[in-house]
């Protein structure tokens, strides 16, 4: 490894991007932290500089938070500009070589830098791997060389994320090669070096941040061993009451990759960031609550029925009004919950074991049941879409945005919604109306049929028969103890 390592700095020095070997302390205020290799994928070696350490009083404890705070370009918006392309687009792909070491770091930063080998000392002269500082740094110069791109050329066919850039045109024309010549020339031209064995395309498929993105299919694929991985750890969870940080972060990391295009999962890894708050110790070992366990076993139950594959979302957002698809629950012992996709509606009426008990007070957990009974009546209908839900319940719209509720009562119904949007690929999020006009889903809830044939006189003669996947998830919950 110290053969490695020597091979390493002596590529950068000779780069001119570390300075040295000195035989004594170059500045006076020099701080030394250690460094270290880590393997890339292509059998290559990082050079990392631990400014971590020690614990408390190394540099990266010194930086802002705030500073280094960094937003990434969503992977959603990724597959928005290649959808636009429409299908057979073609894509293609650039990436910068060398990244982070490009950007020299200020002269009066140099003491902070140091580090020792063989008895020799040196100073890293550019933006090192290991300081908190690099991602957000090196992503406004990525940011500022993709404005710089799309001032230049009229495009907006392109998307970056840190080094990576992703370009798309129709199939039909040379617009995709046009825009990845005119970056080479762009980069050429400010002395920014692209890794042009990484360079991709123009094709109908190719792998962008790890996922495969399909435009023959309009679909993007999760690789099978992250899956693999994924469910072997799962797994190894579901039998244990306590985990290690160390397993419990490349659990989440894994979650965090397949939620690129799982987005309605994202709600579902909050409990294990909580779970990691405050620790730093990777031995430390964290309890498995059973609210952890629960959301552990939904997506355990997702990767059950999941194949890898999702297909593009629409890129527009769709309210429940415009797909003529209303929800509404009676609050009375002798009414229950409608839902109306016209002309389809069902009717599920409160079960009898419920009359007496506070479930029939419970009114968000009771607008909730329409909208769940909906997901599992007409999930075909909402696959691949996003859907806005205009509910005039703020605790409701809370609840469906963030996906979570303190209510263990409100949970049991929510996990089983948000499972099916994941598997169907459905977006939904609310938004707080304060009037609804919903009169027709009020009728069929308050079970005054006159009314509802008056108002919908198109609507089917018979109710759809409600689903046993909804009845499952209804006889499994206790209504006194939730």
């Amino acid at each position: 490894m110290k053969l490695k390592l020597q091979k390493k700095l002596l590529k950068e020095i000779n780069l001119g991007r570390i300075a040295g070997p000195f035989n004594n302390i170059p500045l006076f205020n020099l701080r030394l932290s250690p460094i270290g290799l880590c393997p890339k994928k292509d059998g290559s070696w990082r050079l990392i500089q631990h400014l971590s350490y020690p614990h408390g009083l190394s540099v990266n404890d010194y930086i802002d938070k705030g500073l280094c705070s960094v937003t990434y370009t969503p992977f959603d918006h990724a597959l928005d500009m290649v959808g636009s392309q429409g299908k057979f687009a073609l894509i293609g792909k650039k990436d910068i070589s060398s990244a982070f070491r490009l950007l020299p770091v200020n002269p009066d930063d140099f003491e902070l830098l140091g580090f020792k080998f063989l008895d020799f000392y040196f100073v890293d002269r550019c933006l090192p791997q290991g300081c908190s500082l690099s991602c957000a740094t090196f992503e406004k110069f990525s940011t500022f060389l993709e404005c710089i791109f799309k001032d230049k050329t009229g495009s907006e066919s392109v998307i970056h994320y840190l080094d990576d850039f992703l370009f798309a045109g129709p199939g039909t024309d040379s617009t995709c090669l046009n825009l990845m010549s005119e970056f080479d020339c762009l980069c050429d031209r400010l002395g920014v070096p692209l890794a042009h064995d990484k360079t991709v395309g123009p094709t109908h498929v190719l792998t962008f941040l790890g996922l495969e993105i399909n435009t023959i299919e309009m679909s993007v694929k999760i690789p099978k061993e992250k899956l693999l991985k994924l469910k072997t750890i799962i797994s190894n969870l579901l039998g244990k009451k306590r985990t290690t940080l160390r397993v419990l972060q490349s659990f989440t990391g894994i979650l965090n990759f397949c939620s690129r295009v799982i987005p309605t999962g994202r709600a579902f890894n909050r409990r294990f960031y909580d779970a990691m708050s405050g620790i730093s110790n990777p031995r430390h070992h964290i309890r498995l609550t059973a609210s952890i366990k629960e959301d552990i076993r939904l997506w355990s139950l997702f990767l059950d029925c999941f194949n890898g594959k999702f297909y593009f979302p629409d890129s527009d957002w769709i309210s429940n009004v415009d797909m003529e698809l209303f929800t509404d629950s009676a609050g009375s012992a002798f009414g229950g919950c409608a839902s109306y996709l016209h002309p389809n509606w069902a009717f599920f009426p409160w079960p009898s074991y419920w009359l007496g008990c506070d479930i029939l007070k419970d009114i968000t957990f009771l607008e909730l049941l329409p909208i769940v009974l909906a997901f599992h009546l007409w999930y075909a209908i909402f696959a691949n879409k996003k859907i806005i839900l205009h509910v005039d319940n703020k605790a409701l719209v809370h609840i469906l945005n963030s996906k979570t509720s303190r209510s263990r009562r409100v949970m049991h119904i929510l996990r089983p919604l948000v499972l099916k949007a994941m598997v169907y690929n459905i977006q939904f999020k609310a938004m707080h109306i304060t009037s609804n006009k919903n009169c027709i889903a009020d009728a069929i809830s308050r079970q005054q049929w006159p009314r509802f044939r008056r108002m919908s006189p198109e609507a089917l003669q018979e109710p759809e028969k409600v689903p046993q996947s909804f009845l499952q998830v209804i006889s499994n919950l206790n209504p006194t103890s939730c």
